[in-house]
C-alpha cells in the first residue's frame, strides 16, 4: 500500500555542510527550538523538542538557500507531483525553513504532524520536506500510521503530507548530534480568494 511518503537522495552532498556551516556561523535568526503556535502561542520545552533553530526567511537571498530551495527541494517536488499527479496544484514555499541541531539525546520528541494549529500559513500546509544534513545512525525519522521509518543519511530527502495521517516524531541518538532543515510547501491562493 502507497505511504505518500517520497525520499530522494541530495547528489551533491557539499551543500549539506554549507547549510550546517550556515547555522553554525548565524546569528540573526538563531534560538531555541520551540513547538506549536495557533491559540495558545509558541513555546519551548526540550522534553518535547530540544534543538536550536535557524530560522531562515522564505526570501532569503543566501546563495547555499537559494541553490537548496531551486535545485533539491525544487527537484524532489517535481518528482513527487509526478508520481501523484493529483497533488499537482499550486504550491509555494510562504514560511520560513528550518535548519535544525539536534544535540546528542536531542530531537522532536513526541508524535506531531504539521498542520494542528489555527494559524493560517499552518493551516495552507500541504506538503513537508526535510533532509538529513549527516549521518547519524539510529537517529531517522517514524511515522506512527505508516509503520514507516528513515535513517539519517546525509543528503536523503523526504517530501510527505502535512495531515495528520503522517504523525511523526525524531528517532533520538544519545551518542550523536543530528542536523536536518525542514520546511513546508503551502497551497497558494488564487487572486480573489482570501
Amino acid at each position: 500500500m502507497e505511504n505518500f511518503i517520497h525520499t530522494f537522495q541530495i547528489q551533491d552532498t557539499s551543500i549539506c555542510d554549507e547549510l550546517i556551516e550556515y547555522h553554525k556561523n548565524n546569528t540573526e535568526f538563531k534560538n531555541f527550538g520551540y513547538t506549536g503556535s495557533g491559540p495558545h502561542g509558541a513555546k519551548i520545552d526540550k522534553s518535547i523538542k530540544d534543538s536550536i533553530d535557524v530560522v531562515v526567511p522564505s526570501n532569503s537571498k543566501n546563495t547555499i538557500i537559494r541553490k537548496y530551495f531551486e535545485e533539491e527541494i525544487r527537484k524532489g517536488l517535481i518528482e513527487y507531483t509526478k508520481k501523484f499527479n493529483w497533488c499537482d496544484m499550486p504550491l509555494q514555499i510562504k514560511e520560513p525553513m528550518n535548519i535544525q541541531y539536534y544535540p546528542p539525546g536531542g530531537g522532536f520528541k513526541f508524535w506531531h504532524y504539521e498542520r494542528s494549529s489555527y494559524v493560517y500559513d499552518e493551516i495552507s500546509r500541504v506538503l513537508v520536506y526535510m533532509t538529513y544534513l549527516n549521518d547519524v545512525e539510529n537517529g531517522g525519522t517514524e511515522w506512527l500510521y505508516q509503520n514507516f521509518k528513515t535513517e539519517a543519511k546525509k543528503g536523503l530527502s523526504v517530501i510527505w503530507p502535512a495531515e495528520w495521517t503522517h504523525t511523526h516524531k525524531g528517532i533520538i541518538s544519545e551518542t550523536n548530534e543530528k542536523w536536518i532543515t525542514t520546511g513546508w510547501l503551502n497551497m497558494t491562493l488564487r487572486q480573489g480568494q482570501k
